[in-house]
């Protein structure tokens, strides 16, 4: 298995529909909506526009136009970021195959990745066609150019939608507002866990969560209201709504801790993110003392090496626990706390320097990769800033 981008990948074989007209199995499920790899789409009908006909999120906004404007604004239209294609240009055909499941799943985009590619031109996403879409609306809401969706607004309305409507209308179903809808890239299979845990458990996780219990799904954090938006680890807002952050002082020592109140999995669910509790003595002037600092970091630590994948540490918060800091005052009577946030931390102290240091530096994957590095960089930021006062 690669590293970097190749660390997992989901479930269960696929019922192939024989042709436009069929209609998917019913239950839907993971196992029957969501392969390994996604099947051609195959030829649309023939009385169809070419809006009706077209694989592009640009077409589908057409009609769907808060849905495009909500996704061009996600880490799904992102998907194919410079960090992804800076890698897959050093892959092969099979793990480039494995990455584009969840960053690209659309055939048509393996294809289009593939002939851009052979044409030495997938450095840029004019040239990348279809592929440099990402996780767009086909990879969701299209099989065999059927469209799928969520229950009817108002009604709850599932199966097919009224016709005659534009692409033959809709099949409506309540697998897309359950949490296995996004397993096929949120949960990896259990033969790929690094000490006992696959490097992204998302589900399991949520499963053992109060969240679970009340019904709260993936889609009502992540999707609220169906907005297309899969806020996560990179939002301010996101984070801090899902935590609680607390402050208290007596006369030998300030603490400051942070409780997982409001994430529905462990904090943070992926391995590339950490979060580091911060507090640190002031002097007069409020500038940090020296050596005064102490730090603790909650995030899953792993490696990579010849053996495969190994976990160096697991400090992570799942639900309704707590992390906590204590500092004495050191001889000043401020300290100040805060929580930083490194989305990207994995990739920026490993994945990145790595390659940098072994790709030719004249070619197109080691100009994306530091594009890669410098956007990691800028991604970090800080919440739940205090100043104590020694009582």
């Amino acid at each position: 298995m690669r590293n970097f981008l190749a660390l997992g990948v989901s479930i269960a074989s696929f019922v192939v529909v024989a042709s436009v007209g069929a209609q998917m199995p019913s239950p839907f499920s993971a196992a029957t909506y969501w392969p390994k790899s996604l099947e051609p789409q195959g030829a649309p009908p023939a009385q169809w526009s070419e809006a009706e006909k077209s694989l592009a999120p640009q077409d589908c906004g057409q009609c769907h136009t808060e849905q495009l404007a909500q996704w061009q604004s996600s880490r799904h239209a992102r998907s194919i970021s410079p960090g992804v294609l800076g890698q897959l240009l050093t892959f092969d055909a099979g793990d480039t195959a494995e990455c584009l499941q969840c960053h690209a799943p659309l055939a048509e985009q393996r294809m289009a990745f593939e002939q851009a590619r052979a044409g030495a031109q997938a450095g840029h996403d004019e040239r990348l066609g279809l592929a440099a879409a990402g996780n767009s609306c086909g990879g969701c809401h299209l099989r065999l150019h059927h469209r799928f969706g969520p229950p009817e607004r108002g009604t709850g309305a599932v199966g097919p939608g009224a016709t005659p409507a534009a692409h033959d209308g809709v099949m409506r179903a309540q697998f897309f507002e359950q949490s296995e809808f996004c397993s096929h890239c949120h949960q990896f299979p259990a033969d790929r866990a690094v000490n006992g845990k696959p490097l992204e458990n998302t589900l399991v996780e949520w499963q053992a969560s109060p969240q679970f219990l009340q019904g709260v799904t993936c889609q009502a954090c992540h999707m609220p209201d169906r907005r297309h938006l899969w806020r996560g680890i990179h939002d301010p807002d996101t984070v801090r709504n899902g935590l609680t952050a607390r402050t208290s002082a007596n006369a030998e020592r300030a603490r400051f801790e942070i409780s997982n109140t409001g994430v529905g999995h462990a904090f943070p669910t992926y391995v590339t993110p950490a979060i580091i509790m911060h507090a640190v003595a002031l002097d007069g002037a409020g500038a940090p003392l020296r050596d005064t600092e102490r730090t603790h970091v909650i995030a899953r630590r792993v490696r990579y090496g010849n053996d495969g994948w190994t976990e160096i540490s697991d400090t992570r918060l799942m639900p309704l626990e707590t992390a906590a800091i204590e500092l004495p005052w050191n001889g000043s009577d401020r300290i100040r706390v805060w929580l930083e946030v490194v989305p990207d931390d994995y990739y920026a102290t490993a994945v990145y320097p790595d390659l940098l240091q072994t790709l030719p530096k004249d070619q197109e994957p080691s100009r994306l990769i530091a594009k890669a590095a410098a956007d990691a960089a800028a991604s970090k930021f800080s919440l739940f800033e205090f100043e104590l006062r020694r009582p």
